[in-house]
């Protein structure tokens, strides 16, 4: 049959040929492989040839031959040929059905597919069994992958696992000479395999964070042999003893949520104002809970003061046994090997989930869910940092040398996006997600008194509430416009909906967060080793600065020149003035007019 036809009689409905042409390689690879396992060389060959290369020999049907006579009277009615020429001519117009060419060939065809079929059944026979994640690569794959993955230290199947889901789509860049269809090659083995091996690849490691779909997020299950398993809050699977319907610290008030993870995401939603708090906050209450039914093996409705006390004073100080609580490399949460800690507490982290636990406890009494607070009349474990602006900031000078390190004669793309973002995050002091997820949907065009001219507007949603709007200088603006023409845009305001404000130099999508912070981070440290270059010890600072450092610079400056306390607030999406006081060593024009005179003054690229 052909691939066709065998896609079509039993391959994927839902998925194109290249799926079972696919399968039929991986196939092929592994019967191949088996038989050099058992040194059985004629076996490696005729397995490894590819379906329908030795087709059966079926000669066409040849047409009903004419009796000699009618052949006669067709072909020589005046009786010109002798007998033996007739003949002769007889046979050329209508060959016999078999020859000795013919036959040999046929009887070739039938000989290889008989000796394929014997191998077959000899490594069906012999050599048959699962692969195990402990088997070394070298009894699984061809010689030349397997050189490729062992060069990379890749010596077992489990070593090959945990660097595609560490390293994802592009995890072959790691193993030298390996490309991208030898790459496939391995997954698809793998994916062939995932129940003897028990591991089944996430989909989404095989493609980019931004290809991925909601419906392939799907955390791994969380209940292994009757035991709860860590695993996201969203993946878990509780069992109704330990659901928290019956906690011993239940209250009596009948609450709208009946258990500890129904209660956890009725606070996240009331309490949670943005993404980055719901992120922190979900984070607490999720080690949290895992701790109390996994290490004490009841629900966090069931926790009393001393087991708290416990959690904060000696767990997370040392969350034990590490195999089990803190991750190897940072991963996604959708993957088997998502832990909830990336290594033991400092004192402050601790104290940051006291009181964030704390919050959500006494939240819960509130609302008639707990019947006490349990981490009530804790003492603080560390003291709250001082704040100093001027250590985690740039000043003037430190701020001109970053713009000027970032300004060219001439730009590329993605050195024009670089200054883009460098003005767009000291201009607004927007965080680094809220940069990430900036588009062209949200401008505007108003007027502003005391301003010339229009003045561009940038809407950032909050997660919960109104947006808030902050103001672009022209500079911003002009490089903005410069940036959307480098991609075959023009105006802001005319282009298609979701159009990033920041993107991708290679497909115009927008960066993720992680894209953002690593953009400032190559920005502060060529910044730095500029300065250094001028005069040593002088980019050391620049060296710690991080995206949010912007945003600090920007309050700073703002305030500085002449900004109003209440203005720079409500620009930084501050619920409290006490927060943006903090930064203090007219109205929105004088913060708006102040960073255009920043960066106006800092630039030393100036166009003709």
């Amino acid at each position: 049959m052909s691939e066709a036809q065998l896609h079509a009689s039993y391959g994927d409905a839902s998925a194109d040929v290249r799926t079972t042409r696919r399968l039929i390689d991986a196939l092929r690879d592994t019967l191949s492989v088996l038989a050099r396992r058992a040194r059985d060389t004629e076996a490696a060959h005729l397995l490894r040839l590819r379906p329908g290369s030795i087709p059966l020999f079926e000669p066409k049907p040849a047409a009903a031959a004419p009796t000699l006579e009618d052949f006669r009277e067709a072909t020589d009615p005046d009786g010109v040929y002798s007998e033996s020429e007739l003949l002769a001519l007889f046979e050329e117009a209508h060959p016999p059905d078999t020859s000795p060419a013919l036959d040999r060939r046929a009887a070739r065809n039938a000989r290889l597919r008989r000796r394929q079929a014997d191998a077959l059944a000899r490594m069906e026979a012999s050599l048959a069994q699962d692969p195990s994640r402990e088997h070394p690569v070298d009894g699984w794959f061809e010689p030349a992958i397997t050189a490729r993955l062992t060069s990379a230290g890749l010596t077992t199947i489990a070593d090959v696992i945990e660097l595609i889901e560490r390293r994802r789509h592009r995890w072959y860049t790691a193993v030298p000479r390996l490309g991208p269809k030898g790459a496939q090659r391995v997954v698809d083995w793998l994916q062939l395999h995932a129940h003897a091996l028990r591991h089944a690849i996430s989909p989404v490691a095989l493609v980019p964070r931004r290809q991925w779909q909601a419906g392939d997020v799907a955390p791994a299950p969380s209940v292994e042999a009757g035991e709860i398993a860590i695993a996201p809050i969203e993946a878990l699977r509780i069992p109704a003893s330990l659901d928290g319907s019956k906690g011993t610290n239940r209250a009596d008030a009948g609450a709208s949520f009946d258990t500890d993870i129904r209660a956890i995401f009725a606070w996240l939603d009331a309490r949670s104002g943005s993404a980055h708090t719901r992120r922190a906050y979900r984070r607490e209450a999720e080690r949290l809970l895992l701790w109390a039914l996994v290490e004490k093996g009841k629900p966090l409705s069931s926790l009393d003061s001393s087991e708290c006390g416990e959690y904060i004073k000696t767990f997370l100080a040392d969350p034990q046994p590490a195999v089990r609580w803190i991750a190897r490399h940072r991963g996604e949460r959708c993957f088997a090997g998502w832990r909830p800690f990336a290594g033991p507490l400092s004192d402050r982290s601790r104290e940051t989930a006291r009181s964030i636990l704390g919050a959500m406890c006494e939240w819960l009494v509130g609302e008639g869910y707990l019947a006490v607070n349990p981490f009530a009349g804790f003492a603080r474990v560390a003291a709250p940092p001082v704040f100093e602006s001027a250590t985690r900031s740039l000043d003037l000078a430190q701020w001109k040398c970053v713009l000027q390190s970032v300004e060219r004669a001439e730009y590329s793309f993605s050195e024009h996006r670089d200054r883009l973002a460098l003005l767009l995050a000291y201009a607004t002091g927007l965080r680094r997600a809220e940069l990430a997820a900036a588009t062209t949907d949200a401008l505007s065009v108003g007027r502003l008194p005391g301003v010339d001219g229009a003045v561009w507007r940038l809407s950032v949603d909050q997660g919960r509430g109104a947006p808030r709007t902050v103001l672009l200088p022209p500079v911003v603006v002009e490089a903005l416009k410069e940036n959307l023409a480098l991609r075959g845009l023009r105006d802001p305001l005319d282009c298609t909906e979701g159009t990033p404000i920041i993107a991708q130099a290679r497909s115009g999508q927008a960066l993720t967060p992680d894209g953002i912070g690593k953009i400032f981070k190559s920005i502060f440290s060529n910044a730095a080793a500029f300065m250094e270059s001028r005069a040593p010890g002088t980019g050391r600072h620049l060296k710690r600065a991080s995206t949010h450092w912007l945003r600090h610079t920007h309050s700073t400056h703002a305030l500085g020149h002449g900004a109003e306390l209440r203005e720079v607030s409500a620009g930084l999406g501050h619920a409290d003035l006490s927060t943006t006081s903090l930064y203090l060593g007219n109205e929105d024009t004088g913060r708006f007019l102040g960073v255009e005179r920043l960066i106006r003054s800092a630039s030393t690229v100036r166009k003709s």
